[in-house]
């Protein structure tokens, strides 16, 4: 009878205890992997294509061992098999074992059914359900014609703006995740358009646009800072980009896979373009450095240029293997892609000619659809435009107030259009330099309006 008495008594102790608290990912789960995993699964750094940085990423998996998490099944978990090593490599690789109360806690994270209590207000930043308000216009530094010259994209904040070339009206409204689009490019066919940008300090991202039926295809996000200028493959397939982790990353459209991510440079890569057949890239840095890799594996080939100043932009001639880049320096430099002769150190053989110093930093170049053109424009607030056989300069497009970020011709040649700091677009007769057309492509409500669309709602 005293037996059974002080079974009852320890039972209704036990009753009187705090159930154990059911373990959070958020508060629990997300710091040990913040310290013990995020130096070799992270955007920037994402070993076998694992991101443990995002619950997403967590469950998704990576490329060796699929889903790491089983719900509800922590013994069938590659997650737990990792850490503990009855999956090899255990994990971290190199380093101490994880302490046995942070297996214990992700183990009854998983069987407790892995769920995701992230609050919406750490999450990352989802694509607006409605047009952003705008009471000035933001700075440019997206700017693209389709190939057929009806529309002019225009990367707006949170959004790309699709407008009739002629700047009379806006077609649609493509809203995105990223603050910023840094490049933009439209499909052969025009019916897609590729976007390379980001959220400073926060994510890069490239999307996908069907323009057919104006819905996002995919959205891929890469680094923990904005993407940089990229371009689009001749064939459409896949699209480069630099980025702040001094890579630059090729990226298949159809999937969103990463093909290869290239370490090459050592500073930021703030543009990147594909050699005529799509087989080579060259990407320019502010590590002074024209680069110029293998478009299918990222291998590096060779330096393009003779090491002069911080470079900022870059463009291909539309016909011929030539790259145009700029920086610093404020000189254009007209590179060919294939070398002459041996390659010696502090060969500048590659050189097909110098133009004339600009007034300012260049941030932006482009070639007419033909080669027989190219524009150049940055901090002196004008573009010039030059013959690029003879090097003479032809026109110089003026009206923006402050530099210039972007430029783009019309695929007929006949007009340029630019954008830069103003948040103006101007289009120009690329013969004379006149100014065809000004328009502020998003719409910008004065402060009256906005109070008062604040108050009736």
């Amino acid at each position: 009878m005293r037996h059974f008495h002080l079974i009852a008594v320890l039972a209704a102790a036990t009753a009187l205890l705090p159930a154990a608290e059911p373990v959070s990912y958020f508060e629990d789960v997300r710091p040990v992997l913040q310290v013990h995993c995020s130096g070799c699964h992270q955007p920037a750094n994402k070993m076998s294509n694992l991101d443990i940085t995002e619950y997403a990423g967590i469950v998704r998996g990576g490329a060796k061992h699929g889903n790491s998490v089983i719900q509800g099944a922590p013994e069938n978990s590659p997650l737990v098999s990792l850490v503990t090593g009855k999956m090899e490599p255990r994990m971290p690789m190199g380093g101490a074992a994880l302490p046995a109360e942070a297996i214990e806690l992700l183990t009854r994270w998983i069987r407790e059914g892995a769920e995701d209590d992230t609050p919406a207000e750490a999450k990352a930043p989802q694509a607006p359900s409605e047009p952003p308000q705008y009471r000035q216009a933001p700075t440019i530094t997206g700017l693209a014609y389709s190939p057929d010259g009806s529309l002019l994209a225009v990367g707006g904040f949170q959004e790309i703006l699709l407008h009739k070339s002629d700047g009379s009206g806006i077609e649609a409204r493509l809203l995105g995740r990223s603050d910023k689009i840094h490049s933009l490019d439209f499909s052969t066919d025009g019916k897609r358009l590729v976007a390379v940008g980001g959220t400073p300090a926060r994510f890069g991202e490239l999307q996908v646009w069907n323009l057919d039926s104006g819905k996002q295809e995919r959205s891929v996000t890469a680094t923990s800072d904005t993407l940089f200028a990229g371009d689009l493959s001749p064939d459409g397939t896949r699209a480069v980009f630099g980025a702040a982790d001094k890579s630059v990353r090729v990226v298949e459209v159809a999937s969103g896979e990463e093909l290869f991510k290239a370490g090459h440079h050592e500073d930021w890569v703030l543009q990147a373009v594909f050699g005529i057949d799509g087989k080579r890239i060259v990407s320019v840095s502010r590590d002074r450095a024209a680069k110029l890799a293998d478009a299918g594996t990222g291998a590096f080939l060779e330096n393009v240029n003779f090491l002069r100043d911080k470079l900022y932009a870059v463009a291909r001639h539309p016909r011929r293997d030539y790259v145009i880049v700029g920086g610093e320096d404020r000189v254009p430099y007209l590179y060919t892609m294939d070398r002459p002769r041996a390659l010696k150190i502090a060969d500048d053989s590659t050189l097909i000619r110098k133009f004339e110093e600009q007034d300012g930093t260049i941030f932006a170049l482009a070639f007419s659809p033909d080669g027989s053109r190219v524009a150049v424009g940055g901090v002196s607030a004008t573009v010039n435009v030059y013959d690029t056989e003879s090097g003479d300069r032809v026109a110089t497009c003026k009206g923006h107030d402050g530099g210039i970020f972007v430029i783009a011709f019309h695929p007929d040649g006949g007009q340029l259009a630019t954008g830069g700091f103003d948040g103006v677009v101007r289009v120009y007769e690329a013969e004379s330099g006149n100014e065809v057309k000004a328009f502020v492509p998003v719409p910008v409500e004065s402060a009256e309006s906005a109070a008062d669309s604040k108050r009736a709602g």
